[in-house]
């Protein structure tokens, strides 16, 4: 019986990097592994220079090519589905080296979506680091000093993948306060940790030192949501991914995520996904 999605461990010797070469025969190598639905306790990045490829990612097809940056953040249930002639960068990182600024950028992309468009520039500035830390990971000249080496390398990729993140959001949130974004992305930060154990709005709003009115206008102003939806929301997407993968009853999916009434949690999800919670696992059956 199935009762958790499998977590894939990052097999390194102990820095907490590892990077590859991308191509169709390296995917090939390992297609046991990644075309089986899974999660990471790690980050993968993958920068490819030539062909293109699709995952599947939380119950979206997602497509990447030359000109964008696949970022998946630990904890999405992912698969490959298909790479063509790809040629390019993989990269796998422990979570720990992304400080907390960063953090709450990129996880927005668990938001935003996946895949980040980049320019010609910025494109082969990435390619440029990641050669060198293809190069330092190879080397043996370095003693002591080769995993700092390689960790100072893969710090300056992920504040670049920062500010090149941080610049989309900011051109499509320029219309709103720095206040206004900064509450949002310190509400969903708070959420995503919390969303299992508080349900409720007013909690929230409390642990932020707001009132519930003005979190929920500034997140409604900014996302469309408001707080009660927006629990509702991260839950029932913990809730498909189980329906998705696990053979756990709707009973003990609802007990997961934090509901205690098996009913209530099927009129949430129904009304979040337009399925009840069986529709949708028999719509999925077979695609992990």
């Amino acid at each position: 019986m199935k009762t958790e999605i499998p977590l894939k461990k990052l097999n390194e010797s102990g820095s907490g990097i590892m990077i590859e070469k991308m191509s169709d025969g390296f995917v090939e190598s390992i297609r046991r592994e990644v075309t089986r639905s899974h999660r990471n306790d790690f980050c993968m990045c993958i920068l490819p220079e030539k062909g293109k490829g699709t995952f599947f990612v939380d119950f979206k097809e997602v497509n990447f090519s030359p000109g964008s940056l696949l970022f998946l953040y630990p904890g999405q249930v992912q698969r490959v589905i298909e790479t063509q002639k790809i040629e390019g960068w993989v990269l796998f990182f422990d979570n720990n080296f992304i400080d907390d600024y960063s953090r709450s950028v990129l996880e927005d992309s668990l938001y935003q979506g996946p895949v980040l468009v980049i320019s010609k520039e910025q494109k082969k500035w990435l390619c440029q680091v990641m050669e060198l830390l293809y190069e330092t990971s190879e080397t043996n000249d370095m003693a002591s000093f080769h995993k700092p080496a390689m960790r100072s390398i893969v710090v300056s990729f992920i504040y670049k993948i920062t500010a090149i993140y941080q610049a989309s959001v900011t051109q499509d949130m320029k219309q709103h306060s720095l206040r206004s974004t900064a509450i949002v992305t310190a509400f969903r930060k708070l959420l995503r940790e919390n969303y299992i154990e508080i349900k409720s709005p007013v909690e929230y709003a409390n642990r932020m030192n707001l009132s519930l009115g003005y979190l929920n206008d500034t997140l409604k102003m900014i996302t469309g949501n408001t707080v009660s939806s927006s629990i509702q929301e991260e839950a029932i997407r913990e809730a498909q991914r189980l329906l998705w993968y696990s053979d756990l009853s709707i009973k003990e999916i609802a007990s997961k995520t934090g509901f205690e009434d098996p009913k209530y949690f099927s009129r949430i999800f129904s009304k979040i996904t337009n399925k009840s919670p069986a529709q949708f696992k028999k719509a999925h059956l077979g695609e992990h």
